[in-house]
């Protein structure tokens, strides 16, 4: 496919695919349209890691249209029973209203997140109505989980109450909270704000194409969302923004303005594993 010998195009996919810690990996899949499935693996035993320009070219020949890393982190692939930890990420998707409202809640929630000093959380377009957003882990402060995964989901949650607080509060949406998702509403539009956190979840690769769509998974700077169009989308018009990516795990304090309450230990919910 000729969009994927693109030299920005492969190495925003694998940029993403090796993560930014030299010490942890990702799990990687890609769409096959024939088989109309997402494969994790290259052979029976062989787990698809997109590391390498020479991997990409074995998931392309394999028939992969489209490329997922995991949102998870691993020391090693071959063990995926014990993840290091993994990035948050949260997407926003339009119902009704269609991309024009899923832009004016995401730059909301951008500007929530500023409000907790994430200026630069990763962004881009879903390749359909709505967005997707990242804080990787390396972002992320040692003292709000000092390595225990189950202690990042206490975190993200913190970060989601604030950001209904805040949708609510200062921009006049309705918000409804149902365990670790928002609607979020105004006049006849309606968006879904998820936490993706599933075991072995996926995120659509940025500059990856949508296997529904057609269009880019495009990566934008924070500010630019507001402006977006569709078109920017389009795989012969697409530029990509490179996301800064931290060189090691945080460990310094950011202020996260945790409600003095006790957070629920909610269930997980039925999430897509590839998104």
């Amino acid at each position: 496919m000729d969009y994927y010998n693109r030299l920005d195009v492969r190495r925003a996919v694998l940029n993403f695919s090796r993560a930014s810690n030299r010490e942890a990996v990702r799990e990687g899949a890609f769409y096959n349209p024939r088989a109309k499935s997402v494969q994790r693996h290259f052979a029976p035993n062989e787990l698809v890691i997109l590391d390498s320009s020479a991997a990409l070219d074995r998931a392309l020949h394999a028939g992969g249209s489209a490329f997922y890393g995991s949102y998870w982190r691993y020391i090693q692939p071959q063990d995926l029973a014990h993840p290091l930890g993994r990035d948050l990420v949260w997407t926003v998707r339009a119902t009704a209203g269609g991309l024009r409202f899923a832009k004016l809640v995401t730059t909301a929630v951008i500007e929530a997140l500023a409000d907790n000093r994430f200026d630069e959380p990763w962004v881009k377009y879903s390749g359909e109505l709505g967005f997707d957003l990242v804080l990787p882990l390396e972002e992320i402060p040692g003292d709000a989980w000092r390595g225990d995964i189950r202690a990042l989901d206490d975190y993200q949650r913190a970060l989601t109450r604030d950001m209904a607080d805040c949708l609510a509060e200062r921009f006049n949406f309705r918000v409804e909270r149902a365990e670790s998702n928002l609607t979020i509403r105004e006049g006849l539009g309606t968006c879904l704000l998820s936490e993706l956190r599933v075991e072995r979840g996926l995120l659509l690769a940025p500059m990856s194409l949508n296997p529904k769509s057609g269009l880019v998974s495009l990566p934008l700077a924070p500010g630019k969302v507001k402006n977006f169009s569709v078109l920017d989308a389009s795989p012969a018009d697409a530029k990509t923004y490179e996301w800064q990516a931290p060189n090691a795990i945080n460990v310094s304090f950011k202020l996260v303005k945790i409600k003095p309450q006790i957070v629920p230990a909610f269930a997980e919910v039925g999430l897509s594993q590839a998104t």
